[in-house]
């Protein structure tokens, strides 16, 4: 016979694998085990967060969506377009358009317009103020101004903490968004903003236009005025001077008739730079309007560097919605944006330089030429001074005119774009009543809490796993402990003293006896070119842990299989071998121990198994000298060569130290561990006590092992198959 494979000693660390291999069975059997645990917690905390969400009050969010668009200039001037407030929109721009939604200003305007003051849900001072006039009491219903200040502040703040605005990215497209209780008041409110803020962009643009005519007006009559001066210099000069309209001078006078068209088109020039000089410094504050004059949009340099500025905005909208403002690719393209903007700005500057310097050049050309006017007209002034200065009178009429005439059109154009004026936004979308609240996001904190206790859950298995004091498997005792673990004897509910040693003769195809007959045929394979051990010694950490029945299970069983089998009860403390057989200890291993008894006088049969019993009787006082004495030894000794197996019951080896000096006189060492009951250290401590002594031939028995459940848990022992196989049984 080949002996049975090694196992190691707890005193040698076993290997470990530099390759650690994960047990993804056992991992989801643990989940399994605690099945119960991580549904429970998923339950209570999923019960929890839907009863703290229904005390919530919901709130509904209503969006309505304006387009910022990029205003289409009508026919005309670049003046016109200029006075008219039309210009080219800057992307960026949309954030300053932002803020205006979310200013106190709209907010206030908002607020009046809707009558928010009256409502209670903004203004819960509003009903007491209600109650006390609807009480008489009109001293407190009549608010002092300070206090309706402060209902106003409360109202706005309350409005606005409800209130967003935000960029849809990668377009000219701005979302303002309302939260409410009630989801069709979040829709109207919504709305509301939307409306108000393209009626107060209308209202802005229509006021900067009336500053414009204003200004055009105060000219117009200031011109007019000219004209009719003018005109009234050259009527009182010809009756004056007794002069007719059609007389001609000579040839100086037909010089300074020239000089004169000359002097007319040099103040005209005059007059138009400072007009377009006038216009560039009044919208030098505003550099997307300065960018519509003239001389901006026929820079080709300045042409040029918009084609770049709006290529970065585009690559900038582009990496904002990809990478985010940190980005460095984000960071060169803003800091070149910069870089490009500061250019434009300073080709700006130069071109209002330059209109600066062509007005210059025309005041002295201006200059020049009423010198010269003023040089024929001295050299004239002895042939026809009067003349001379009919000419002139006439010219600065003419130029007068013209000037007068020139702006007149500037002006009705100006008054037609008035009934043109746009806000520059549209409203693409209007909000509608939301059917789903948007807060509190039940879905969403329902899934995220689902996912929490999930994980609290499964982390609380393992952790309660790792915690876990008890051997519920043959595996963990092997693994722990490093002796092998010979069988798991089933629980049999409900059966003590003689009918739980009864039980193995009554239910011969039960599992438990299945179990035991295992049991037997491990033993007898262990050592086989020895027979097997003959002398076992059972034990266990400590009483009630089922060592006395698995003595009398497996003595019953080996003899009703033909063997000679004899169990001594060596248990000099609590002694209850007797208890299973249903009979009296009068006659004992004590009485054989102190040499009043012969061994055949001691020895009982049992009837209906054909077992011998060597009964115990308590001694306490003495239990350890008969133990340890020779007697005891010799008895052993004698029933090793007259019996196949000798069973010997001893106490528990935690309580006292029989079990060691019995362990010495043993082929074999049983050690019961009672199935998820006995703590991991108790069994390492109390196999520790048999290791001290050099002596390693322990194997466990796994005790009082609850089947079903065990089956449930899904450990891969013994006790499996019986649970799947019963019906062999």
């Amino acid at each position: 016979m080949t002996s049975a494979p090694p196992f190691p000693s707890p005193n040698i660390p076993p290997r470990i694998s530099s390759e650690p291999e994960i047990d993804l069975r056992g991992l989801m059997m643990i989940l399994w085990r605690r099945r119960v645990l991580i549904l429970g917690l998923l339950l209570v905390l999923l019960s929890l967060v839907a009863i703290v969400l229904s005390f919530i009050q919901p709130r509904y969010k209503a969006k309505s969506l304006v387009h910022l668009n990029n205003p289409v200039t009508a026919g005309g001037s670049p003046e016109l377009q200029a006075l008219a407030g039309l210009t080219k929109r800057d992307n960026t721009m949309i954030l300053s358009e932002i803020e205006i939604v979310r200013s106190r200003g709209l907010a206030q305007h908002i607020v009046m317009r809707l009558n928010l003051l009256a409502d209670p849900g903004f203004n819960p001072r509003f009903a007491a103020h209600k109650n006390a006039a609807l009480n008489g009491n009109f001293k407190t219903a009549r608010l002092p101004p300070e206090i309706a200040q402060r209902d106003m502040d409360a109202v706005v703040t309350n409005f606005l903490k409800y209130l967003d605005a935000r960029a849809i990215p990668g377009s000219n497209v701005m979302q303002i968004s309302y939260l409410s209780p009630d989801p069709t008041r979040a829709a109207f409110i919504a709305n509301a903003v939307a409306d108000a803020y393209i009626a107060q962009r209308l209202e802005n643009k229509m006021k900067s236009s009336r500053r414009v005519s204003s200004w055009l007006d105060r000219r117009l009559e200031e011109l007019r005025e000219q004209v009719r001066m003018a005109a009234q210099n050259v009527a009182d000069y010809r009756a004056q001077h007794d002069l007719n309209e059609g007389v001609r001078g000579d040839m100086a006078g037909e010089q300074f008739s020239q000089l004169n068209a000359q002097l007319i088109n040099a103040q005209t020039r005059q007059a138009e730079l400072q007009a377009r000089l006038a216009q560039l410094k009044h919208l030098s504050g505003n550099a997307g309007e300065l960018q519509t004059a003239a001389e901006i949009i026929n820079s080709g340099l300045i042409q040029k560097l918009k084609l770049n500025e709006a290529a970065l905005q585009q690559e900038i909208s582009d990496l904002s919605a990809r990478y985010g403002p940190r980005h460095p690719e984000m960071i060169k393209r803003v800091d070149e944006l910069r870089d490009l903007r500061e250019t434009m700005a300073a080709e700006m500057d130069v071109i209002a330089a330059s209109v600066a310097s062509e007005l210059k050049v025309a005041g002295a050309r201006v200059a020049g030429l009423k010198d010269s006017l003023a040089r024929l007209q001295s050299e004239r002034h002895s042939e026809g001074g009067a003349i001379i200065r009919l000419h002139e009178l006439q010219d600065e009429a003419r130029t007068s005119r013209q000037i007068f005439e020139n702006f007149l059109e500037t002006y009705k154009r100006s008054a037609a774009q008035d009934e043109l004026q746009e806000s520059g936004a549209q409203i693409i979308s209007y909000a509608a009543a939301p059917a789903m609240p948007a807060y509190p996001n039940k879905r969403l904190i329902l899934a995220l809490t689902a996912i929490a206790g999930l994980f609290a859950g499964v982390s609380l298995s393992f952790l309660f796993e790792k915690m876990d004091n008890n051997f519920r498997s043959a595996g963990q005792l092997e693994a722990a402990l490093g002796f092998p673990c010979f069988a798991l004897i089933p629980k049999v509910a409900n059966l003590t003293g003689k009918a739980a040693a009864d039980y193995i003769l009554a239910r011969p195809a039960s599992v438990a006896a299945e179990a035991i007959r295992t049991l037997r045929t491990v033993l007898g394979l262990r050592g086989k070119e020895k027979g097997g051990p003959k002398v076992v010694t059972v034990t266990s950490s400590f009483p009630g842990e089922g060592k006395t029945t698995l003595s009398a299970w497996l003595g019953r069983m080996a003899a009703k299989s033909g063997e000679k089998v004899i169990i001594i009860d060596a248990d000099l403390r609590r002694p209850k071998i007797h208890h299973s057989f249903g009979q009296k200890n009068t006659l004992s291993l004590v009485d054989y121990l102190t040499g009043e008894k012969t061994l055949e006088e001691i020895v009982q049969i049992d009837e209906r198994s054909g077992l011998h019993i060597l009964y115990g009787r308590a001694v306490p006082g003495s239990a350890l000298q008969l133990i340890g004495g020779a007697r005891m030894e010799k008895l052993v000794a004698a029933l090793r060569q007259s019996y196949d197996l000798v069973i010997i019951d001893s106490p528990a080896c935690m309580a006292v130290s029989d079990a060691r000096i019995l362990a010495t006189l043993s082929d074999q060492l049983l050690y019961a561990v009672a199935w998820e009951e006995t703590p991991r250290a108790i069994v390492a401590g109390g196999v520790k006590q048999f290791t001290d002594l050099d002596f390693e031939k322990i194997g466990f028995i796994l005790t009082n092992v609850d089947v079903q459940k065990h089956v449930r848990y899904g450990y891969g022992d013994t006790v499996y198959y019986y649970g799947r196989n019963d019906k062999y049984s």
